[in-house]
C-alpha cells in the first residue's frame, strides 16, 4: 500500500510517513537506514505542567494493552528538560480530519469499546472528534491524552488530590457511548488492560520521576491510581450504561478483572 515520492525517497504508508535520510550504515543484520519520522511533540505550559506524564504515561501504556495508539518516547530538549513526542498519524503526514462518531462506532466497533474503555483506565475526560485518527481500511489512532490522569492540575499537591478524588470516577459524557450499538468487545478490552502488569505501570510511571516530571509522591500516588482503576473499568462502564442510548438490549455480563502482577 507504499506510496513514493518521484524521486523515490519518501513512503507513505497511510499510517505514518518516512522518508529515506542520509548514508546507509552496516548492521549486524544487514544494511540499515537513517530515516525520517514525522512526530508531533508536547511541552508542559503553566496551565499544563504534567501534560508531558500525562500523555507519556498513558499512551505508553495504551500501547502495553494493545489500544490504537500511536507510539511515543520522552526526549531530551536544549537547556534541560523533557518532552513527549508520538508518530504523527495520516496519510503521507496529512492529519485526517475528525471521525463522524455515528459512523466511526458503526464500522469499527470493536476499537470504540476499547478506546472507551482505556479512557475509563485513565481517567481521560477530554476524548472528541479530533483526537481520535481514522482512516477506512488503513488504521485507527487515539492520541492527546494529556488531560487524562493529573489533568490540568497546576501543583503536586492538586494533582494528588484530584487523582484520590478520582480515583473511583467513572468518565462521562465520553463522544463515543451514545453511538455505540455493538457493546460486545468490552470483556476483551476488560481482559486485555487486565493484562498489563504492575511491573509495567511502575516501570512506565518511574520513568517521569527519573526524568523529573513528576515527584516521588506524585509518583507512587499516579501507580496507585492505576493500580486501582485497572480492575474497575467494568463497573465505569456499568455506571454510564444510561449513555449507551443506541444499545437496544444490555447483554454484557462484566465482571471485575484482576490486575496483571
Amino acid at each position: 500500500m507504499a506510496s513514493r515520492t518521484t524521486k523515490g525517497i519518501k513512503h507513505g504508508v497511510g499510517y505514518f510517513e518516512v522518508a529515506l535520510h542520509g548514508a546507509r550504515i552496516d548492521g549486524s543484520s544487514g544494511a540499515v537506514n537513517h530515516i525520517r519520522i514525522n512526530a508531533y511533540a508536547r511541552k508542559n505550559t503553566p496551565d499544563r505542567p504534567f501534560g508531558v506524564a500525562n500523555d507519556y504515561i498513558a499512551s505508553t501504556l495504551g500501547v502495553a494493552a494493545g489500544l490504537p495508539v500511536p507510539p511515543g518516547t520522552l526526549f531530551g530538549v536544549y537547556g534541560g528538560g523533557f518532552n513527549y513526542a508520538s508518530l504523527a498519524f495520516g496519510d503521507r503526514g496529512d492529519k485526517p480530519p475528525p471521525i463522524i462518531p455515528p459512523k466511526f462506532c458503526e464500522e469499527r466497533p470493536w476499537e470504540a469499546c476499547g478506546i472507551i474503555a482505556f479512557d475509563q483506565w485513565i481517567h481521560n475526560t477530554d476524548r472528541h472528534d479530533e483526537n481520535i485518527g481514522y482512516l477506512p481500511d488503513v488504521a485507527i489512532a487515539a492520541f492527546d491524552h494529556d488531560l487524562s490522569l493529573a489533568n490540568e492540575t497546576k501543583s503536586e499537591e492538586e494533582a494528588q488530590a484530584l487523582l484520590v478524588a478520582c480515583q473511583d470516577s467513572p468518565v462521562k459524557f465520553h463522544c463515543l457511548p451514545p453511538h455505540l450499538k455493538d457493546v460486545s468487545h468490552f470483556g476483551e478490552w476488560c481482559d486485555r488492560i487486565g493484562s498489563v502488569t504492575r511491573r509495567e505501570i511502575r516501570r512506565v510511571v518511574t520513568t517521569t520521576h527519573s526524568a523529573e516530571l513528576v515527584s516521588a509522591d506524585l509518583r507512587d500516588t499516579l501507580i496507585m491510581f492505576l493500580e486501582h482503576r485497572q480492575s474497575r473499568i467494568s463497573s465505569f462502564i456499568e455506571k454510564t450504561r444510561d449513555q449507551y442510548v443506541s444499545v437496544d438490549s444490555w447483554t454484557l455480563d462484566l465482571k471485575e478483572v484482576e490486575s496483571g502482577s
